[in-house]
């Protein structure tokens, strides 16, 4: 099927229904309002003269409060069985080290900052999870993460918050038409389809993609879009520009889930969408703004001393405005020089106007949970880390709902990890164990078909690292170890990563004094004797093989 000037994939048709739907409902217009808002740039298109207006910005601090207490939690992600088999158990133990792995190379520690802030500022975020290429023989594979605006994803189904349950899923994304063709000519396009790939003007339907943002070098950017929709076999996936499937068709078996996972910061009722911070505190923004504007320029148009001066007779009226300059008139003699040059007294500024944005600022955060005791502005000389501590999980209280949205963002996504292991692992999956001190030990090739058999459940650990929780748990582990309840490896190895003790300098001097023939910590030998039993429990399971796995004609989403 054609258009009257050009040809279009079907898949372009879904997105230009889905961009139709994301317009109506006002959401790229609301998406760019809420980051300026965000950022500062609140008086973005007013024509003020060349005056800078004042701002006064509310709408952040609040924002960084809140999606801060809920990333300040170090992430651990933790596979159990379902059974009491032993070897199952041990399996979900090492893979309890792979995510951990896996989570590092990542950068989710970073990532997960982005998808909270964004989900913060304009209601919800996701996570795109994908191989970055197929694993050569013998090797695991390599997932990345890309964080994805809410704007660049469409939906089948706008009214179905689970991801899963859409019958199809679009990413739209700006690539450079080079880049693009380069990977068409791989997947075997023939020079007349290579042709038809061409650039497209950026509109506003990602932010930051307005043609004013892209730099015009080489051939241009075209949109290109992702499409995912699950069948009973797996993931089907292509992508495609306006008038090309670049990528055909592709079936990834075994992968049951789109590789998608997002925050909501507040539900919307009837929605896929969220409820962000910024969007209900705009009015109030606006005002405080306005009100700001007016004392600004009243204070400087009357509360000042303003000149009143006789033309005639005066000859050079601007020094009067220059200090230590001397005035000519006219007939000095014949009048006093009151009578030449007056000044109006200053009227003052009325504290109604002050009162009002105070108020509304205040209140503003009040309501929000950001008051200044909430957001422990405090000083700590005056009361202990264990009251401030305590002050700050009950003012956190509102944010619950926010904590968990992320803890289920995190478990979908140790889900979405366990089914990409199995489909690109390949002759095996390679998991680094820990040698004794925490140094790398040796690797423990997993067969891919255990996953197959295997059945888990997920828990997510979230362990706050503000810097009095940190300081609350070393106290505990510093009045235990003074107590004789636990011995100094014991205290080292509890040791957060994030704590102020010299952890790395501890375990260094453990590793001297083991290898002086000491006695080390007591994971390190745990951990060799685990490799050993885990080598013999799974070094006779046949790897059942999995179609579409990377080598075998398959191919990474």
């Amino acid at each position: 099927m054609k258009t009257d000037q050009h040809p279009c994939t079907e898949i372009w048709r879904r997105y230009e229904a889905g961009r139709e739907h994301h317009r109506r409902a006002g959401l790229y217009r609301a998406d760019e309002r809420c980051h300026r808002f965000y950022e500062g740039d609140q008086w973005a298109g007013l024509r003020a003269g060349g005056e800078e207006l004042p701002t006064l910005n509310f709408i952040r601090p609040i924002c960084k409060y809140k999606f801060t207490t809920v990333a300040m939690n170090d992430t651990a992600i933790i596979y159990s069985p379902q059974s009491d088999d032993p070897a199952e158990a041990v399996l979900c133990d090492l893979l309890t080290r792979f995510a951990a792995v896996q989570w590092e190379r990542c950068g989710m520690d970073t990532l997960k900052w982005r998808v909270i802030r964004g989900a913060a500022i304009t209601g919800d975020h996701y996570l795109y999870c994908y191989a970055e290429h197929p694993s050569p023989p013998g090797r695991s594979p390599r997932l990345a993460l890309r964080a994805v605006e809410r704007s660049a994803l469409y939906l089948a189904n706008e009214q179905e918050p689970d991801l899963d349950r859409q019958e199809w899923v679009l990413l739209a994304e700006r690539r450079p038409v080079a880049q693009v063709r380069r990977e068409a000519k791989a997947a075997g396009l023939s020079p007349d389809k290579l042709a038809r790939i061409l650039p497209d003007e950026a509109d506003d339907t990602l932010v930051g993609s307005r043609p004013e943002d892209e730099v015009p070098a080489g051939e241009g950017k075209c949109t290109s879009l992702l499409f995912l929709r699950r069948t009973d076999e797996g993931l089907r996936f292509c992508r495609s520009t306006r008038e090309v499937v670049y990528a055909p068709e592709q079936c990834i078996r075994g992968l049951h889930r789109y590789p998608l996972c997002g925050m909501r910061w507040e539900e919307r009722q009837g929605s896929a969408r969220g409820v962000g911070v910024v969007a209900p505190l705009i009015p109030n923004q606006i005002e405080v703004n306005r009100t700001l504007a007016r004392r600004a320029i009243s204070v400087k148009r009357f509360s000042f001393p303003t000149a009143v001066y006789d033309q005639d007779r005066l000859t050079n009226p601007d020094a009067l405005g220059r200090v230590g300059a001397s005035l000519r008139v006219k007939n000095l003699a014949g009048s006093p020089l009151s009578a030449l040059v007056q000044y109006l007294t200053p009227v003052g500024v009325g504290a109604d106007a002050a009162a009002l944005q105070g108020e509304l600022v205040t209140l503003s955060r009040e309501l929000e949970g950001a008051s200044d005791a909430a957001t422990g502005q405090v000083d700590p000389t005056q009361a202990s880390g264990e009251a401030i501590k305590a002050a700050r999980d009950q003012s956190a209280l509102v944010l619950n709902e926010q904590t968990a949205a992320y803890r289920e963002m995190i478990e979908r996504l140790a889900r979405i990890w366990l089914e990409l292991w199995a489909v690109y692992a390949g002759e095996g999956l390679l998991i680094p164990l820990e040698g004794e001190g925490g140094a790398p030990g040796q690797l423990l090739r997993l067969p891919r078909a255990l996953f197959e058999r295997l059945e888990v459940e997920v828990k997510i650990d979230l362990s706050p690292v503000d810097p009095y929780s940190v300081l609350s748990r070393q106290l505990a582990l510093e009045n235990a170890l003074a107590a004789g309840h636990i011995t100094f490896e014991e205290y080292v190895g509890a040791l957060d990563r994030t704590s102020g003790a010299p952890r790395d300098k501890f375990r260094a001097i453990l590793e001297q004094r083991r290898a002086a023939g000491a006695q080390g910590l007591p994971g390190g030998t745990d951990a060799g004797a685990a490799a050993g039993a885990a080598a013999g429990m799974f070094a006779g399971a046949a790897d059942g093989g999995m179609p579409g796995a990377p080598g075998e004609g398959g191919a990474a989403v």
